[in-house]
């Protein structure tokens, strides 16, 4: 058996800061055995538990032999096994000991699916950190992966299932939820490396969700030597370019269409102060495709009328969200669009894109407060955002 290493890259370091060891073997003929059948020979959890400390050591050993920089090695830990066998938890004490790797240095990747006693697995992890080890998680967002086992175990690192930057490359709703799943992670306190990437679009759909490392093909293959590719830097360097001019070009795209936007809303804003009659002035926005619905907030948040839905929208409307399409009685002063209108009378709030209540649809709300009868009053127009606009 031999040890590959395939390194791990932070985005912002345009570095290799670590790699995970991963295991080799070859049969008596000389053929390569792939790993998961390799680790389908142990007959029971003993064998298992045996074979998983080996593969650690020789990564260990293979890791020290060459690393003189501050790398983090990342290993597999079987924790079933561990589970099955309950064995005594100083072996990774004695196999830093003996290589002379420091503990900072180690970074226990661990299935967490694998295990249902979560409160024993949380022991091991409380141990590892008291050895001043790192914890991963691995595959998160395969199997039944939560958030609600990450708080309670509390990781240093959490590494995303490899199907998640797939999905993500391909529609843009897996890359808002890619985003969404990075940015709950960052809040639990755990960094994010998103595993698995062999495309430069999923390079560049890992940057823009905000991962703080990269792991995958694209970069590079495992080997058993600790590669130190010069040109990763500035593949790096031409990724973070392209997500710069992708975000210039977009946010231009979105000005422009705002700003034709913004104009039919003016205008219908005046024909609203002027004739105070909802319904023909929402008629000035709606010949644009692009605005579905209009309504009225008063100072409390309260829907004064109707929403007034684009007959373009009409048409689309599903009757499944039925209850919720109607917005009488309702009230909006929980919604940006309507304390922020508040806070700056007379201009045009400009919400950021969000999911509608109403139809279930990605959508951005402009709205504006105005007086009418002396009353402050908040007009809102909701604006159909398709990913593809």
């Amino acid at each position: 058996m031999a040890s590959h290493f395939q390194p791990i890259y932070s985005i912002a370091h345009r570095r290799a800061i670590g790699y995970e060891g991963l295991i080799r073997a070859t049969s008596p003929q000389g053929l390569a055995i792939p790993p998961a059948e390799l680790l389908a020979l142990p007959a029971n959890s003993q064998e298992m538990l045996g074979l998983d400390r080996l593969c650690r050591s020789l990564h260990v050993e293979n890791f020290t032999a060459q690393s003189a920089n501050n790398e983090w090695l990342f290993v597999n830990l079987d924790a079933q096994s561990l589970l099955n066998e309950q064995p005594e938890i100083g072996f990774t004490q004695q196999l830093l000991t003996q290589s002379g790797l420091s503990p900072h240095r180690l970074v226990i990747e661990i299935l967490e699916t694998e295990v249902q006693d979560i409160d024993y697995l949380k022991h091991f992890i409380d141990y590892f950190h008291q050895l001043n080890c790192l914890i991963a998680i691995d595959d998160f967002g395969a199997g039944h992966s939560n958030f609600d086992r990450i708080w309670q175990l509390e990781p240093d690192i959490v590494k995303l299932d490899r199907n998640l930057i797939r999905e993500a490359a391909l529609s843009k709703r897996a890359e808002r939820i890619l985003s969404g799943i990075i940015s709950l992670l960052h809040q639990t306190g755990s960094l994010v490396i998103v595993e698995g990437v062999e495309t430069e679009r999923e390079a560049e759909v890992a940057i823009a969700a905000n991962a703080d490392m990269m792991q995958g093909f694209y970069f590079a293959r495992p080997a058993p030597l600790l590669t130190a590719d010069n040109n990763t830097c500035d593949i790096i360097d031409q990724l973070l370019h392209n997500q710069h001019h992708q975000r210039s070009q977009r946010s231009q795209s979105k000005a422009s269409s705002l700003q034709r936007i913004e104009s039919l809303f003016q205008l219908a804003l005046d024909d609203l102060k002027t004739h105070q009659n909802l319904q023909q002035s929402s008629a000035q926005i709606f010949c644009n495709p692009h605005a579905v619905r209009c309504f009225l907030l008063d100072e409390s948040g309260y829907q004064t009328q109707s929403t007034l839905n684009a007959f373009h929208h009409r048409q689309r409307i599903q009757l499944r969200f039925a209850p919720l399409i109607c917005g009488d009685k309702g009230n909006w002063s929980h919604r940006p669009y309507h304390h922020r209108a508040l806070e700056q009378p007379g201009t045009t709030i400009v919400s950021d894109p969000y999911l509608s209540v109403a139809d279930s649809q990605m959508c951005i709300t402009l709205s504006q407060a105005l007086k009418i009868d002396n009353q402050w009053q908040v007009f809102c127009c909701d604006l159909d955002w398709h990913d593809e606009g």
